[in-house]
């Protein structure tokens, strides 16, 4: 029986744990199949590994606002915008800014700029 995603991806994170692309893509797999607390787990995991990984921290408080932790969802895309005006990434700054002003409900369960 062929491995799935998610299992390919554990795997690669067990043997490679220092790689946020790893943690990423294992996030990523969690988030298509709406299993929340795994992915906000590996999204933790991404954010301390490299803090400046934009991406993570939208899709990190995307994860935690849908398994109805608001207020944590907000600290992390308040960060998330914070981290973003350092590195100048301003798409994901405009992004985070929406997902905070629109936090309940979301109208976008990816968390992930789109451009």
């Amino acid at each position: 029986m062929a491995q799935s995603k998610v299992e390919l991806f554990a795997q690669m994170a067990r043997e490679q744990p220092a790689n946020e692309m790893i943690w990423y893509g294992l996030a990523s797999e969690y988030v298509k199949l709406e299993r929340w607390r795994e992915a906000a787990e590996a999204l933790s995991q991404v954010v301390q590994l490299n803090p400046d990984y934009t991406a993570a921290y939208q899709m990190l408080g995307t994860s935690l606002a849908n398994l109805g932790e608001h207020e944590e969802a907000r600290r992390v895309w308040r960060e998330g915008i914070e981290v973003a005006k350092r590195t100048r990434a301003w798409k994901a700054q405009q992004h985070m800014e929406g997902l905070l002003a629109n936090v309940n409900p979301i109208a976008d369960s990816s968390g992930l700029c789109t451009e």
